[in-house]
Order: structure tokens, then sequence, then C-alpha cells
């Protein structure tokens, strides 16, 4: 199947960054583009859902981009930013998401797509699944552009 891993759009921060940080205006606009790139993507791929993160800017990402694709949502913490979860380490952080991308993958087909709205650290998650990496404390902290999709092709084999 294939799972994109798509940044949540350009976060607007008035004061201490939060969970309920919003988007700012281009984040608006770029998300719509995304929207607009889903729609057209739409007759090559058959997009069953998007996850998003609790926090409000994926939310948020994920409502315009869904405007158009009127797919299920699924709001999951385990696409929560890292250290969202009490003495959490980097690990922790990876094996959550990781756990989440492997019910996704068994619960689809193979010609299946989901889209996971969700900030720029996980991406080392669906790396890690993609790729059968184990996670641990020295895999990289990206750094990833706002509201970019990766996509990722990944087997139930995987998680065997």
């Amino acid at each position: 199947m294939k799972i994109f891993y798509v940044h949540h759009a350009e976060r607007k921060i008035i004061g201490k960054p939060s969970q309920e940080d919003t988007l700012t205006e281009q984040g608006e606009k770029d998300a719509e583009i995304m929207s607009n790139a889903f729609v057209k993507l739409r007759d090559k791929m058959d997009i069953k859902a998007i996850y998003t993160s609790q926090f409000f800017r994926c939310k948020r990402t994920t409502q315009i981009i869904n405007k158009k694709l009127k797919v299920p949502i699924y709001v999951d913490a385990r696409l929560d930013e890292f250290k969202s979860v009490d003495n959490e380490t980097w690990t922790d952080c990876q094996k959550r998401t990781i756990s989440l991308i492997k019910e996704i993958v068994n619960k689809y087909d193979e010609n299946d797509v989901v889209l996971c709205v969700t900030s720029g650290v996980n991406l080392t998650a669906f790396v890690a699944a993609a790729y059968k990496l184990q996670p641990n404390e020295q895999m990289p902290f990206p750094l990833v552009t706002t509201c970019s999709p990766i996509g990722f092709e990944i087997s139930k084999t995987n998680f065997e």
C-alpha cells in the first residue's frame, strides 16, 4: 500500500509554540494546493482515509486537504510530536508512530492509499517503517518543509 506522510502546513505561532497553533495565511493556501494535487491523483490512487495528529495545525491542514477528497478522518495521538507523552524518549516516539503505521498497513488493502498529516519529526518513523530500521536514539531528527508530502510503499511483510 501507499502511505503519504504529509507535514502540516505553515504554522502561525503567537507567543510560545503550542498544540493550539493555527496556520498562517500562506499555510492555508499551501494546504489548498496540496488538496488539489491529491484530487488530481485520485484516478491513479484510491485514497481511503486521512489520519492526523491531535494538534490543531495538523487537524486544520487535514480539514483543508479533505474538503475535496471527502474521505474519513481519524485523529490519533500516535502522530503527535516528540515529547507529547511525559518522559518520552526519541525511540519511544518512533515506536508509537510505527505502531500506528503498522495498524494502518494491516487495516487497508495493498492498492489503498492513506494520508498521515503530522509534524516534521515523525518522518523518521515513516522511514524506519518503510525500510525496516529499528528505532533508536541515533535516528535523525529531520527538518521538513511545511505541507510537503512524501510517499512510502509499505507492505504487510514489513511487520512480520
